[in-house]
């Protein structure tokens, strides 16, 4: 008689069912991604150790922070490059069992991610020559090149080192899926149980892609982008170790790339316009190391302010916010005052590194990661602590990376307010008790210190906290009852502030982050598309007041005003005015299928070629006489002036150019 060890038939069941389950379907496509992740994350290993020179003195805290961020952006390129794949895995039909059919997936997922693992060994030697990694704009570098072949042959002769790097990835890739074999065990399985699982696992892939892409769940999160890199690292030149070139290269896909300019030699367009400031203000007087808060209310056009539109309806007009009118009487005010753009992720840019956008916002262009100077990081130079506060969820319109990038040194979230009951359930903290954590966090700051606000409760779906429903006046537009709610938020603000002993020591810049839809037909056109307040006031500076009713600011104009009003002697870029300055253009400049510069009195139109209109837009409130063949000189000079700025703009960006060389 034979005997059985009973040992053997469990270890026979144990591994039967480790087999079952190691070639589960829905296992073997959760370790095909795996792979997928596993390369992406290898490949930023051999970027590094190929180019580690460029990247000295990177610790272990660091590299934590890379490799945290690499993983994000290595599950939006792997969600992006595998998308076909995924549907084809997870289609819930019985014929993607069939040896063929798994043959075609295969072949797809080798295919889309042998391209993936090719930008990144390209990337291994021309990031060398870019200091970027490749995005979109490769394409139009290299369209006119007659010799492509050639340059091809050159870089494969030179760098034949990478073509055995590419090889020796795309064998791994294919050994590891060749590895874990899809098995099929259909015995007393009921067809109805398969249609309910692959149903249920592509709902649930469909939403964990929508959240890779996003980069987390959070409603307030946009799909990150190149900029969002900044959130984990300590010097900007750091992003491309936690990016990875097969991400830049979608996410850039449909941006529109600039192109150099020539409409002067550089020596005359840096004569007639230019960016870098010398510094040396205030003449011997010493450097005033006062505070500096800057707040940036959501959707305040001009248009909600009485104080500015005192000749609307008939003189009747009052507006939605009587704290900022009474602002104004004891403020600095140039009545002609402009957004640089028509979102929010424009005005962070513009008003704390002088960048206004482009073709499309700065932010999520391939230049968002060009070393830069900010606001904040001179003035953390200069002794200053610094720091950012949104109630929004942290991560939200991507402001935590962008500030980091600009040097701030703490950022202030829904996070650190750390409590849910004044959540308003979409956006982030009500404006009123968030001010109020403002104040009173900033009174724990050694002075002097520099900060930014930016408020979330003007803005859709336009509700205020129900213990404020009825308390403040509706209009047509339903933000104008939000309006109110922040407006009093910000009063008592003011009144809190005011008791402290920092208070009079602090110029305050209370601006919009850009206009919003307009009621009356005076702000219906392109003069009231960016028409927004923007106030400087120090309560304790009586000189800082008054209406400055022909002068022109713009956004990208506080950054050199603030450094200008502190006597700030050194040099700086910016691509903003001085508004200080009487020897100033008084411009401000929007893209917006075009350009729209505005000079002194007047706008005009410009598509980058030839000039479409210009408007006298004070006298003529409705711009309804183009005035473009009447007043010629008029056209001649704004349009020297704006050929300047574009090639200043674009090449700088483009070159990476954003920083003064005396600083």
């Amino acid at each position: 008689m034979e005997c059985v060890l009973p040992g053997n038939n469990f270890n026979d069941k144990a591994m039967a069912l480790f087999k079952k389950a190691k070639s589960n379907y829905y296992l073997v496509f959760l370790y095909r991604l795996c792979v997928v992740m596993f390369l992406f994350q290898l490949c930023r290993f051999i970027f590094y150790l190929l180019n580690r020179s460029m990247f000295p003195g990177i610790d272990g805290n660091e590299w934590r922070n890379i490799l945290k961020g690499g993983l994000v952006f290595d599950i939006a390129a792997m969600f992006y490059f595998n998308a076909l794949f995924i549907v084809l895995m997870l289609i819930p039909f019985r014929f993607r069992e069939s040896v063929t059919y798994q043959r075609v997936i295969k072949y797809v997922f080798f295919i889309t991610n042998g391209i993936a693992l090719l930008l990144n060994s390209i990337d291994f030697i021309y990031y060398r020559f870019t200091l970027r990694r490749i995005t979109h704009s490769v394409f139009n570098e290299f369209s006119n090149e007659i010799n492509k072949s050639r340059l091809f042959r050159l870089f494969l002769t030179d760098y034949w080192y990478v073509v055995f790097i590419y090889a020796g990835l795309i064998i791994l890739m294919v050994w590891l899926y060749n590895k874990v074999k899809v098995y099929y065990d259909r015995a007393g399985a009921k067809p109805w149980i398969f249609y309910v699982k692959a149903v249920t696992v592509l709902v649930i892939t469909s939403v964990m892609a929508v959240g890779g892409i996003r980069g987390d769940f959070k409603h307030s999160t946009r799909p990150i982008t190149i900029s969002n890199a900044g959130e984990y690292v300590t010097r900007p030149d750091e992003m491309y170790l936690v990016l990875n070139t097969p991400f830049c290269l979608v996410r850039t896909w449909n941006v529109n790339q600039l192109k150099e300019a020539a409409y002067y030699t550089e020596e005359e367009a840096e004569h007639i316009y230019s960016p870098l400031h010398s510094g040396n203000s205030g003449g011997d007087s010493a450097f005033r190391k006062d505070n500096v808060v800057i707040i940036l209310l959501e959707s305040f056009s001009k248009e909600m302010v009485g104080g500015y539109n005192k000749d609307l309806d008939g003189g009747r007009y009052k507006g939605y916010a009587p704290f900022i009118d009474s602002l104004m009487t004891v403020s600095k005010v140039f009545w002609n005052s402009f957004a640089n753009g028509r979102k929010s992720i424009d005005a962070l840019p513009s008003v704390l590194a002088g960048i206004p956008g482009g073709l499309d916002p700065y932010v999520l262009t391939p230049y968002a990661s060009d070393s830069l100077h900010s606001l904040p990081y001179l003035l953390d130079k200069e002794g200053y602590t610094t720091s950012f506060f949104h109630g929004a969820p942290n991560g939200s319109m991507g402001f935590s990376a962008l500030v980091n990038l600009m040097g701030v040194q703490h950022y202030y979230g829904k996070n650190e307010y750390n409590n849910d009951k004044d959540f308003d359930g979409v956006w982030g903290i009500w404006d009123e008790p968030f001010f109020q954590y403002f104040a009173n966090t900033l009174s724990t700051f050694k002075q002097p210190f520099f900060s930014t606000i930016f408020s979330v409760s003007s803005h859709h779906p336009f509700k205020v906290p129900s213990q404020y429903a009825g308390k403040f006046k509706k209009g047509p537009l339903p933000v104008m009852e939000c309006i109110g709610y922040t407006d009093m938020a910000l009063r008592r603000f003011f009144e809190k502030a005011s008791h402290t002993d920092w208070f009079r020591h602090t110029l305050f810049i209370i601006s919009a982050d850009h206009s919003t839809v307009a009621y009356h037909p005076e702000y219906q056109n392109a003069w009231g598309d960016i028409a927004i307040p923007i106030l400087l006031y120090h309560p304790g500076d009586t000189t800082l007041r008054g209406v400055d009713s022909s002068g022109v600011i713009q956004q990208i104009d506080i950054m050199p005003s603030v450094l200008s009003y502190l006597h700030y002697k050194k040099p700086f870029f910016a691509f903003g005015e001085n508004v200080f300055d009487p020897q100033r253009l008084n411009f401000s400049v929007y893209y917006n299928s075009g350009y729209r510069w505005i000079e002194n009195n007047y706008l005009l139109f410009f598509d980058g070629t030839r000039s479409k209109a210009l408007f006298d837009y004070k006298n003529d409130r409705l711009l309804e006489k183009n005035l473009l063949d009447a007043e010629p000189d008029i056209v001649k000079r704004m349009e020297r002036h704006l050929k300047a700025f574009i090639q200043q703009y674009n090449n700088r960006l483009i070159r990476n150019q954003l920083i003064n060389k005396g600083e």
